[in-house]
């Protein structure tokens, strides 16, 4: 008796994975510091308005004193990615996605979840977040 594997599936499976959109490690992620909380919050208002929980997280200075963390951000082709943080002072799990043309779709922070992504736009007001 033989077994036949069919292969078509697995054939398939790079253009799978391919579709989507190439997550990207968050290591390339990037981070902008600013002096103070109300800088930082200034400056991703945009994205605070769209629904970006926690963006801004404090950090402490070597030598004294603190500066702030905004969100990890990605920019890629056809969108820009940000990441804020949780309430432990880590990368939140979930970001939002700002398309070319608009649309804001959630994600899940890369390393997280099937394929890094989760369903729907959304566009929702600002949320809170400490400072």
């Amino acid at each position: 008796m033989s077994k036949t594997f069919r292969l078509p599936l697995l054939a398939a499976l790079p253009a799978v994975l391919a579709g989507c959109g190439g997550d990207p490690d968050l290591n390339q992620y990037r981070r902008t510091s600013f002096n103070s909380y109300a800088e930082c919050v200034r400056a991703y208002q945009p994205q605070i308005a769209r629904g970006l929980q926690n963006p801004c997280q404090k950090t402490a200075r070597t030598g004294g004193g603190s500066f702030y963390y905004g969100p990890y951000f990605f920019a890629g082709r056809s969108n820009t990615r940000y990441l804020g943080y949780d309430r432990s002072g880590g990368v939140a799990g979930q970001g939002l996605s700002f398309d070319s043309k608009g649309s804001v779709r959630t994600f899940s922070k890369p390393g997280t979840g099937r394929g890094g992504f989760t369903s729907g736009s959304r566009s929702r007001g600002g949320g809170s977040f400490g400072g």
